[in-house]
């Protein structure tokens, strides 16, 4: 997984049991009791057989027919009524249920390769995400103590180059970017990258009176700035359809001479 994508941006989870497992904390709690855990343990176990009888033999017959690459619609489309769920503040029994169809999801996928022998299921799949976790946050379970967000960035980059086997200062500051991710939001973590690596300075420069980011400071004035940032991509959706333009190939292109001229100038 890509590490800004996911893990450096899962809030610290508390420390694993002796079984390596680990969960979120109840509100009000450091960390859940034994009887949570369990609680927890028992409903995915659950979850994951009713899935297993749907995708094995005599199960449902459209479940027995998907494929992890027939499936990809139908993550990208849960995913996003999760986001949907959320940005919207749906209540919480909304929000629980969206967010049950990802984790069926997840759990599909794991049973399909469990049918089919790729060699994996939920079992490994769990206890490789809990193993890398662990890995990536020695200032949580090891002994680095605390380190700040700028240091977790470089921290990660470098344990990423030794699971990798590769040489320190190897990787790109592009690397690791899905091709297949939305133009905008490939273009959010292609700007964040190269701010990381220093290659850009996004607040460089004179803001224009007009910039809907210039008093950009507190929380109200973050809403301002979204809506008219908001207004201002959607004025430009509308001149590229008056002019025949595909705005998201329009993006792609820009995303692609953007980086040529930053990273050649490296």
């Amino acid at each position: 997984m890509d590490q800004d994508a996911d893990v450096d941006q899962t809030a610290p989870h508390p420390a694993a049991d002796a079984g390596g497992t680990s969960a979120a904390p109840d509100a009000g709690t450091v960390a859940p009791d034994a009887e949570t855990i369990a609680r927890d343990a028992e409903a995915v176990a659950a979850a994951m057989q009713t899935v297993r009888t749907m995708v094995r033999p005599g199960g449902c017959a459209w479940h027995g027919v998907q494929t992890h690459e027939t499936l990809t619609p139908f993550l990208v489309e849960e995913t996003a009524e999760f986001i949907d769920a959320v940005e919207r503040q749906l209540p919480a029994d909304e929000v629980r249920s969206e967010l049950g169809d990802v984790l069926y999801q997840v759990l599909f996928h794991a049973a399909i390769a469990e049918r089919d022998g790729e060699g994996y299921d939920l079992a490994s799949v769990a206890g490789a995400l809990d193993a890398k976790l662990i890995a990536r946050h020695p200032h949580v379970f090891g002994d680095r103590g605390e380190m700040t967000v700028e240091e977790l960035h470089a921290e990660w980059e470098r344990l990423k180059e030794d699971a990798a086997g590769e040489e320190r200062g190897s990787r790109g500051p592009l690397d690791g970017i899905p091709a297949g991710m939305p133009t905008l939001a490939r273009a959010a973590k292609v700007v964040e990258r190269l701010k990381r690596a220093r290659l850009v300075d996004p607040s460089a420069g004179e803001s224009h009176p007009d910039d809907p980011l210039a008093t950009a400071i507190g929380p109200d004035e973050q809403r301002m700035a979204e809506n008219g940032i908001g207004d201002a991509m959607l004025a430009l959706v509308v001149r590229a359809n008056a002019a025949g333009v595909d705005p998201d190939r329009a993006l792609r292109l820009a995303i692609d001479r953007f980086t040529a001229r930053v990273t050649h100038g490296e």
